[in-house]
Formats: structure tokens, C-alpha cells, sequence
């Protein structure tokens, strides 16, 4: 047996795997359809104590269709996390040990970083956004006028996961941040010639991130550039720190 058709082998071993994980996760995602829709609802339900939140369905396979795309959301989830674990270890026997334990370090940044983002939307971000849009919906000098809102559940999941998806990306910037400080810590010139590169990066991904208006672009710009300045500054810090030891 060939190296190729070994590598074959295990290549059509592991998809099979991560096809069966992915199909009996959106199984038992269907078992607990309810309770992972009120899990994506709850935020928004604690806002509601102040303002009655409710949620309406106008089509009779509206319900069904908000389950389906509950279970493939879970599943696509942990598609992903089993997917970068495989390719880690199908990986592994050909990497050096710093370059795997690089690959190791990223990875373990960038699930902590999403961890912290899931709550950081769940918490603050959403219900935050309710605050922000419901506060248009009552007239500060016609006190006679009100608009009353009445959510469809299908809209509420659309936009729960479109900002969830946004949220999540933001977030994963910093990673590539960490990283990259520490690709570089041994070396201050190449952070001073990187500097301009990385500031037009930051503008690129703030352009194609936000939306098309120049005040979002600038304000999300400003804060990639604000921490990367702090990370820096850090790595300059732990570098001094470690010359004085010496």
C-alpha cells in the first residue's frame, strides 16, 4: 500500500466521520429543537419584562422551516470544531514540534476568543441592540403616538444569526492579532516595518465588515488599531522585562 493511497484512506475515514458527527448532531438538535429555540430567544426574552417582547408566525410552516435552520446552525457548529480538530491531527505527524505547537496555540486562542464572544453577544451585544432599535419606536414630542412593534420569529432568527456571525468574525480579528504579535516577538524592526501594511489591513477588513458608511468603517478601524497598539506595547514590555533579567 502506497503513502498516497494510506493518506487516501484516512482522508475518506475521517469526512465519513465528520459526516456521521454532523448528522447525528442536527438529530439531536431536533430532539431539543425547543429548548435550543429558547436559548437563541432568551436574551431577547429578558429585554421583554420592560417592554413585552413577543414573537408571531403569518405562514403555517413557519415554525418548522425556524427549526431547520436552528438544527443546521447548531450542527454547522460543531461541523467546524471536529473539522479543525482533524486537520490538526491528520497534520500533526508531518509538522515540527513548533510548528504544531503554534497551530495548537492558535487554535486554542481562537476557541477561547469565541467562547467569550458567543457570551459577550448573548449578554451585552443583543440586548443592547433591542434597547438601541425599540427606543425609535415611541415619539418624544407627539406623546399621542406610539409605534407598537410585533416581531415575526422567522426575522428574529435571521437577524439573531446575522449579527451572531458578525459578532463572532469581529471577534476573531484579535486572534490573528495575538498571533501575529507573536510571530514577531523576537523581532521589534519587522513590527515597525510592518506597521503601515497592517493599518491598511485593518481598513480593508473594517470595508469589507461593516456597513457601506464611513463612520462604521473609521470607528471599527480605530479600535483594531487601539489593540494591536496595546498588544504591541505588551510584547515591547515582556521584551525589557526580559533583557533586565538577564
Amino acid at each position: 500500500m502506497t503513502n498516497l493511497h494510506r493518506y487516501y484512506i484516512e482522508f475518506k475515514s475521517r469526512s465519513l466521520l465528520l459526516i456521521m458527527t454532523w448528522v447525528s448532531t442536527i438529530l439531536v438538535s431536533y430532539l431539543y429543537k425547543e429548548i435550543l429555540l429558547f436559548l437563541m430567544i432568551e436574551p431577547s426574552l429578558n429585554y421583554s419584562n420592560q417592554n413585552m417582547l413577543y414573537f408571531i408566525f403569518t405562514n403555517v410552516t413557519e415554525i418548522f422551516t425556524v427549526y431547520l435552520k436552528i438544527i443546521i446552525f447548531v450542527g454547522n457548529h460543531i461541523l467546524i470544531i471536529f473539522t479543525l480538530y482533524h486537520i490538526t491531527l491528520f497534520l500533526s505527524l508531518g509538522l515540527y514540534k513548533s510548528e504544531l505547537k503554534n497551530i495548537t496555540f492558535l487554535i486554542k486562542t481562537s476557541f477561547l476568543v469565541f467562547i467569550l464572544s458567543v457570551n459577550f453577544f448573548n449578554n451585552i451585544l443583543l440586548p443592547l441592540s433591542w434597547s438601541f432599535f425599540l427606543s425609535f419606536q415611541s415619539f418624544s414630542f407627539l406623546k399621542s403616538i406610539d409605534l407598537y412593534f410585533e416581531s415575526k420569529l422567522n426575522e428574529y432568527l435571521i437577524f439573531y444569526i446575522t449579527s451572531y456571525y458578525l459578532c463572532v468574525t469581529y471577534c476573531q480579528i484579535f486572534v490573528l492579532l495575538i498571533s501575529f504579535c507573536k510571530y514577531l516577538k523576537n523581532n521589534l524592526n519587522q513590527i515597525k516595518q510592518y506597521r503601515k501594511i497592517i493599518y491598511f489591513s485593518f481598513l480593508v477588513m473594517s470595508t469589507v465588515l461593516t456597513p457601506p458608511d464611513i463612520i462604521s468603517q473609521i470607528v471599527l478601524s480605530l479600535n483594531l488599531i487601539f489593540i494591536y497598539e496595546l498588544l504591541v506595547y505588551n510584547l515591547i514590555f515582556q521584551l525589557v522585562i526580559k533583557k533586565l533579567k538577564h
